[in-house]
């Protein structure tokens, strides 16, 4: 993405620091000193309008005007009040980048009726100038010798990136790192985000080859959610992301924060996250111990550990949190256990853990570490060491240290205890070892990594080949919803719910209206057997109208109701207990149903949210009336694929179920899976549903079927993720061969076809693509390349049903990807050899130029080899004009699609 602006906050060349002084207590002050203090090589220059000649040996101006020159970053300081008109000051001087340190920027002007905030953030807007900040504490560049922070001391460099929202928690995280002999690539907090935002940040640490993990600790999430999670999806894919979510300002009401049907907000922002494949941490002490992990582990082989210790003690509080995390404990090899069994007391029960016994000696600690660093069934070592005078803390450490380094596996360690452990501790240290304090840190570290390296097999999973959806049906749907809202409704009747369910053929059970008693008999007559009967009105026709007791679900409801006379009686029970709660205006009469409840049935409830954060959200769990169905509610973003589908249900209480009762529960979870994805569709479909319950759906040998749905509406909302962008597809038909086919965006279920495509390349046409020889992708690179966030770049594919069998295939692909602020799109395109002359590329090309002048894209650019005369000609007759790139020595295609309308994006285009 786009995010070179940020180099100017990062690695300037020259900085001013605005109301630096000596006096006592000086923001500025303390900046300017520690940026002497950590050897910044570049120029240094204060603003202060006291007329100071210098502060602690800079020379110091009293404007902006009088400096020798503009700098590259400014850092402000400066009372609240004048930071406004700095910052006009510094964009009219073609200044480009400023750290606003001066926090109070808040309150309202009484005046103005502005908060100094607004006006910072319109002072900087004609011009341009990119600002981190306000309130924020600086950042620490040590990669580049920079402390442009009020941080108390400096950081060591390391492999870390750090961006907090929290200045205090951000000290205090250094000074930890300190302790600990741990460094960062980078160390910054944004404060209250005039205009840098976690998003851009993420995505330059994201390309920055010096950082191989990145720390988040965040209170909230400001702006787009979508821009949110795209950032973190896309440095995730190939960094380590942890997140620590701390909820700083809670709403005193705080239900209004958390979506309908859900107790804990803390589910949806898990959820969110590892739909983006980060790690969630749960407290400042995790993410201490994660910053331990990230700092100090080797790349992971996979996910089985091996426990070693000098005492059972130990070894049962790291198992069982082991097991109760959902980790996985090796199998030992016959012969790793035939080595153990000479080396270790007869006690041992030849299994892992591994107990070395109390007399356990240094030595005994580190030759059971080289035996088991060289089974294949072992991933990653934990040593737990308890003190006693056989196996003497430090001289065990220092000989665990010695074949750790030997060995390419991770070997985590917890010397428990303090007054003869913190010697050992700091040996590892020094050595670079993970050392955790508790037997449960060690393995909850363990754990960061283990969910990390799952939500990457999740997310790179291939999907299912993919369905075509029933649009007339679809545009049905959208149709009945935009009546309810032209009638002021916001939610869809009864009735009108079974008809789009029936539209998205989701199997319902077969439901009848009645208006009064006499009715709802007549109904049970003609049904003949046991009956159920719902009483409907104002409240339970919306989702999740249950009270927190779970009493509202049953309240409205009469079941098993076998003859006329327990019909009658029990509906009218049913109206008289409605008739006390509501107007007959709000009651809206009886819907009556065969009873469906099978002795061999699974009650489930699924349906979709929609959270204040990150809208839509689908949820899924056990179901009934007589339950608590929040208990089990788990949660995932939409859009689903099959295999999101398959990974939601697997966190649910019903998977188990299923896998233990059923007799067919392949058959069962394909079901559920094919049921969410319908679900899915509706949200894109219909972005002014805000809510839909199904509860409870049925689920037997005779497969699914909803026995009650309610569904309500609001203001149109799109998902925190981009959806398939289904309208971009058209029908082709091929220049030469008359050929049909169709040129569409990619999706993930395109992986096996594009290996074929790759696979049918020349080595000339790859390397005209990858300006370079290279082998057959991965299955990571494939889904990289499939599996795209459709907010940051897009893929055209022309596909074709296959001339002889079934199935389709790949003919050509063109690539565009568009920086942050839709400047530029650079564009890439490869056509399969035996089809040259059949016009694909000018239709991919046409496509891509099309699609980024409709998104308001400034430019299209791309590079070609000079050999590849075609492709220059192509260009030339789009429209592109081509000009030589020495430097590179490639020739530059650029096209201007739309015109800059503000100062900012002609600066952008010039450089």
């Amino acid at each position: 993405m786009g995010t070179k602006y940020l180099k100017r906050f990062f690695k300037p060349t020259s900085i001013a620091v605005f109301g630096a002084s000596e006096t006592v207590n000086s923001m500025g002050g303390a900046v300017l000193q520690n940026l002497l203090e950590s050897g910044y090589q570049g120029e240094l220059m204060a603003v202060n309008s006291q007329g100071y000649e210098q502060v602690y040996g800079i020379p110091c101006v009293k404007a902006l005007g009088d400096l020798p020159e503009m700098p590259d970053l400014a850092i402000i300081c400066s009372p609240p009040e004048t930071v406004p008109g700095i910052i006009r000051k510094l964009g009219a001087n073609m200044v480009k980048a400023a750290v606003i340190l001066t926090g109070g920027l808040s309150s309202l002007n009484a005046e103005t009726k502005r908060t100094l905030h607004d006006e910072v953030r319109e002072s900087a807007r004609p011009y341009g100038i990119r600002i981190l900040g306000p309130d924020c504490m600086g950042m620490l560049v040590p990669g580049h010798k920079m402390n442009a922070s009020y941080s108390h001391m400096n950081i060591a460099k390391g492999k870390v990136a750090y961006v907090g929202q929290s200045g205090l928690l951000g000290t205090a995280m250094i000074d930890w790192a300190n302790g600990h002999d741990i460094g960062f690539s980078h160390f910054l907090t944004l404060g209250d985000g005039v205009d840098v935002d976690l998003p851009s940040v993420v995505d330059y640490l994201a390309q920055d080859p010096y950082t191989q993990s990145i720390l988040l600790q965040i209170d909230r999430v400001e702006g787009s959610s979508r821009n949110f999670l795209s950032a973190i999806r896309s440095a995730s894919r190939n960094k380590l992301v942890l997140v620590l979510k701390s909820d700083v300002i809670r709403d005193q009401k705080v239900s209004h924060n958390v979506a309908p049907g859900l107790d804990d907000e803390d589910q949806v922002y898990d959820a969110a996250l590892r739909r983006a494949g980060a790690v969630r941490v749960g407290t400042s002490d995790e993410l201490f111990n994660a910053l331990e992990t990230l700092s100090r582990m080797k790349p992971m082989r996979g996910e089985r550990l091996a426990i070693v210790s000098n005492g059972m003690g130990p070894i049962a509080l790291a198992a069982d949190r082991l097991l109760k995390k959902g980790g996985e404990l090796s199998q030992l090899t016959e012969q790793t256990s035939n080595q153990l069994h000479d080396l270790l007391p007869d006690h041992w029960d030849g299994q892992n853990p591994v107990d070395l016994h109390a007399d356990a000696t240094p030595e005994r600690f580190s030759e059971t570490i080289r035996i088991l660093s060289k089974d294949k069934n072992v991933d990653c070592i934990l040593v737990l060491h308890a003190p006693t005078r056989l196996a003497p803390g430090v001289d065990t450490a220092d000989e665990v240290v010695k074949v750790a380094k030997k060995t390419p596996r991770n070997v985590l360690t917890c010397w428990m205890g303090r007054a003869t452990a913190i010697e050992s501790r700091n040996h590892f240290y020094s050595a670079g070892l993970p050392t955790f304090i508790s037997p449960e840190e060690s393995v909850d570290a363990f754990m960061h990594m283990v969910d990390y390296r799952r939500n990457q097999k999740v997310m790179r999973q291939t999907p299912m080949p993919y369905t075509e959806q029933n649009g007339p049906n679809h545009q049905r749907a959208r149709e009945m919803v935009a009546q309810a809202l032209e009638e002021k409704r916001d939610y869809l009747t009864h009735a009108e719910v079974g008809d789009l369910l029936d539209l998205y053929d989701v199997p319902a059970i077969n439901t009848h209206y009645a208006d009064d008693i006499n009715g709802v008999v007549a109904v049970a007559k003609s049904l003949g057997g046991s009956v159920a009967v719902k009483a409907l009105h104002k409240d339970n026709v919306y989702p999740f109208c249950y009270d927190e007791k779970s009493n509202q679900r049953w309240k409205d409801l009469a079941m098993d109701l076998y003859s006329i006379g327990e019909v009658k009686h029990a509906v009218t029970k049913l109206a008289y207990r409605v008739g006390e709660r509501y107007e007959d205006q709000d009651c809206m009469g009886f819907c009556v149903q065969q009873m469906k409840r099978g002795f061999q049935s699974l009650q489930i409830n699924v349906g979709v949210t929609r959270d204040p954060t990150f809208g839509p959200m689908i949820i899924f769990g056990v179901g009934g009336y007589a339950v608590d169905v929040q208990a089990d509610r788990q949660v995932m973003l939409p859009p689903l694929n099959t295999s999101l589908a398959m990974e939601l249900i697997k966190h649910s209480r019903v998977f188990n179920v299923i896998q233990e009762n059923s007799y067919q529960p392949e058959r069962d979870i394909e079901q559920l899976s094919d049921l969410l994805i319908k679900l899915s569709e509706m949200i894109v479909d219909l972005p002014n549903m805000a809510c839909l319950e199904i509860n409870p759906l049925l689920l037997n040998k005779r497969g699914l079927l909803v026995v009650d749905a309610t569904v309500s509406l609001g203001d149109a909302v799109e998902p925190a993720i981009s959806p398939y962008p289904e309208h971009l597809s058209e029908k082709i038909t091929l220049r030469r061969s008359k050929r049909a086919a169709v040129v569409r965006p990619i999706r993930g279920e395109d992986e096996p076809n594009h290996l074929e495509f790759y696979n049918t390349l020349s080595p000339e046409s790859i390397r005209l693509r990858y300006f370079y020889s290279r082998g057959v992708p991965t299955h990571h690179e494939l889904a990289t390349w499939t599996q795209i966030d459709y907010d940051r770049e897009m893929a055209f594919i022309i596909s074709a049903p296959v001339k002889e069998g079934k199935g389709v295939e790949t003919l050509g692909v063109v690539r565009a990807v568009t920086d942050a602020d839709n400047i530029r799109s650079e564009f890439s395109i490869v056509i399969r050899d035996d089809l040259q002359g059949e016009g694909l590329g000018e239709i991919l090309m046409q496509k891509v130029v099309d699609y980024c002048r409709d998104r308001g894209t400034l430019q299209i650019i791309g590079s070609t080899l000079p050999s590849n005369k075609g492709m220059q000609g192509l260009a030339k007759k789009l429209g592109f004009r081509n000009s030589f790139n020495a430097e590179e020595e490639v020739v530059d295609m650029k096209m201007m699609l739309n015109d800059p309308v503000e100062d900012w994006q002609i600066y952008r285009l010039q450089h």
